[in-house]
């Protein structure tokens, strides 16, 4: 049975996957969280960490990862040998792929300092690919008006999960990917999204409802 390794976001702890770990332990699955420190780290340092953690795994691994942690999930993959023995696929939700860009709106107020060590790779990157192959990465993306950017970009009429754009969540390379009614953060916490990591995890792809 795969072992689903859980990597959170910005701003949060390992508990924050709680809910989704005991969604996939009720599935039978196993569950590993992994918990970094998203603003006074390093990303270079955090990744480190769970590469040595996955390499210290079986070879049967799927990983969950909420926002950031889908950033740093790709950043590890990169400096492992042969990161598709040990990983076969990844789910990300709400993850930047193509950088942050309320990170551009939060500059002019000055307030880009908040997110710390995290900063360089949250930031908006042009084309941004998945490079593993053998790798399958299903991306969810949440789709509400609920988060930061009421705040630091108004009046801005693209779809976003509150947070993120839609069209940020996308990927050269992606397997799949989906847009369900959750906000950004809510996406740790919500059931449709566990299913459709579930769905993703068993099949290779995301059921169309």
């Amino acid at each position: 049975m795969t072992n689903i390794i859980l990597v959170h976001g910005l701003f949060m702890p390992g508990v924050a996957m709680i809910k989704l770990r005991n969604f996939f332990e009720e599935k039978g699955y196993t569950t590993t969280v992994f918990s970094y420190h998203t603003i006074s780290e390093t990303p270079e340092k955090s990744a480190e960490k769970l590469k040595a953690l996955i390499e210290s795994l079986g070879d049967d691994n799927a990983i969950v990862c909420h926002s950031l942690g889908g950033l740093l999930t790709q950043k590890t993959l990169s400096m492992m040998e042969n990161p598709d023995q040990k990983v076969q696929k990844v789910v990300s939700m709400g993850t930047p792929w193509q950088g942050a860009s309320i990170l551009t709106f939060m500059q002019q107020y000055r307030l880009d300092g908040i997110v710390g060590k995290s900063l360089e790779i949250l930031l908006p990157k042009d084309n941004n690919e998945w490079q593993f192959p053998d790798i399958a990465l299903g991306s969810i993306a949440g789709k509400s008006t609920i988060g930061a950017r009421i705040l630091f970009a108004p009046g801005k009429k693209i779809p976003t999960d509150g947070t993120v754009t839609i069209e940020e969540t996308k990927i050269k390379g992606m397997t799949d990917h989906t847009i369900i009614p959750v906000s950004h953060t809510g996406l740790m916490f919500s059931n449709l999204a566990a299913e459709k990591a579930l769905q993703f995890i068993q099949k290779n792809h995301f059921e169309t409802n």
